[in-house]
């Protein structure tokens, strides 16, 4: 049997700092000590003790520096189960506030409960056979998924409608996570609609109305935010960006940067540190 979820802890030398997470479907961070300075879709974000991380498939996660003594404890889930926890929790406003701040503190009255639980689920993980851990796990993330859900609608009140979670919702949020993971090799539309074995055209009327934008504005979106990253934390040009993110012609990937951003590559690089982006 395939494990779905994964647990343990990270430290200031598990990842390789300055490098996107592999987020296949999601991870939840428990800071325990030290701090961890992290881009979240560019947006930068320091984690300290007694802040939680939520962040799922379709975010582009950067950790940047973190303390000698940074220590949290995590859960992962594959992008299958993640899809499958996902769709059972239906509130606009939790969605809208983890997408807002994927790293928050927690209130201090529910610290404690937070704790305990990823406690508990340490202690399955490591107790139960596999059989049982990977049931009793997905039912302690539902629960505690529709918990957190609850918790986030209490404390800042319930936006809009439920979305209607149809078979196009659940495509749309699939093209999601196939981009996340092949953005840098893929860029055209028709790839992502082969591997959901439907049509290009169909692919960009559900991500236009499920996602807001078709789904060819989505991968460049996603390979915009790529950019500004490494713009950003590394000192490479606009050549080897192109390079990395496998663009023959790096003055196409320019195109693309100017047309969202309304600046060069080397503009925006250069304007960083200013405050105007």
């Amino acid at each position: 049997m395939t494990p779905h979820f994964s647990i343990g802890v990270v430290e200031s030398d598990t990842w390789i700092m300055q490098h996107p997470l592999p987020l296949e479907g999601c991870i939840l961070l428990l800071c325990s000590q030290g701090q961890l300075e992290i881009t979240v879709n560019s947006k930068r974000y320091f984690m300290k003790a007694g802040d939680m991380a939520f962040m799922v498939f379709d975010m582009l996660a950067v950790p940047i520096e973190a303390s000698f003594d940074f220590s949290a404890k995590f859960i992962a889930l594959d992008f299958d189960t993640a899809q499958d926890i996902f769709f059972l929790v239906t509130s606009n406003r939790f969605w809208d506030y983890i997408y807002t701040f994927p790293v928050f503190s927690l209130r201090e009255s529910i610290k404690k409960t937070v704790a305990e639980w990823f406690a508990l689920i340490d202690w399955l993980k490591n107790n139960c056979s596999e059989a049982i851990s990977e049931k009793a796990l997905r039912n302690e993330m539902e629960n505690f998924m529709l918990v957190m859900a609850e918790h986030v609608e209490t404390h800042y009140g319930v936006l809009g409608t439920n979305p209607s979670k149809n078979r196009a919702w659940l495509l749309a949020n699939e093209f999601l996570g196939l981009l996340n993971r092949y953005y840098s090799h893929h860029h055209d539309v028709a790839f992502y609609a082969e591997r959901l074995n439907i049509t290009p055209n169909y692919l960009n009327i559900i991500s236009k109305r499920i996602l807001g934008s078709s789904a060819k504005e989505q991968i460049n979106g996603q390979l915009v935010m790529v950019v500004k990253m490494l713009l950003h934390t590394t000192e490479l040009s606009v050549k080897e960006i192109a390079d990395r993110l496998h663009y023959d012609d790096s003055s196409y990937l320019c195109r693309i940067f100017r047309k969202h951003t309304g600046l060069s590559p080397l503009q925006y690089r250069n304007y960083k540190d200013n405050r105007i982006l």
